[in-house]
């Protein structure tokens, strides 16, 4: 009798084992729908010993790709290649910048995000002039000026910078 219940004990624990070990495998290449197969075709032969968050982070950014104009991909891939060309260290900066971004309250993640939007927009001259004086300032005028532009509002911002392009 004792033998038995070891037995049915046994198949009970494996019978369990193997469902954690499916819900742990993520997704089997085979279940991908066909057209994340074809997105995902360079990470065929790796898929199946990858985590399943890394499975669903490039599941997520097959859909992505999917719902994207073909100029919108260009851009991607320009993008990427530009990537692919930095330097070790730069790409080990920019990741770290990302994740101290991530850590931040999600007011001050706005804000930031706003900024560069506008900085974006700007012409690409006073972008660059901007950069140039931003440059040519001392550690302790960059401070001053980077706690100064964080309480202007977007019209504040460019009269600032247009001031500043006279001096």
């Amino acid at each position: 009798m004792s033998r038995r219940i070891a037995t049915l004990v046994a198949v009970f624990i494996l019978f369990i084992a193997g469902l954690a070990w499916g819900q742990a495998g993520g997704t089997s290449w085979d279940r991908l729908k066909p057209e994340e197969q074809k997105t995902l075709q360079p990470f065929k032969e790796r898929w199946n010993t990858m985590t399943p968050d890394r499975q669903e982070r490039l599941r997520k950014g097959a859909d992505r790709w999917q719902q994207m104009t073909p100029a919108e991909r260009d851009q991607a891939n320009q993008r990427y290649q530009k990537w692919r060309e930095l330097p070790p260290e730069r790409k080990e900066t920019i990741r770290k910048r990302q994740e101290d971004f991530k850590k931040l309250p999600p007011n001050e993640q706005q804000q930031i995000r706003e900024r560069s939007k506008w900085y974006r927009e700007l012409p690409q001259e006073e972008r660059r002039s901007i950069r140039e004086k931003y440059q040519q300032m001392t550690p302790e005028q960059r401070q001053d000026s980077r706690q100064k532009i964080r309480t202007m509002t977007p019209d504040e911002k460019r009269d600032y910078f247009k001031g500043r392009k006279n001096n």
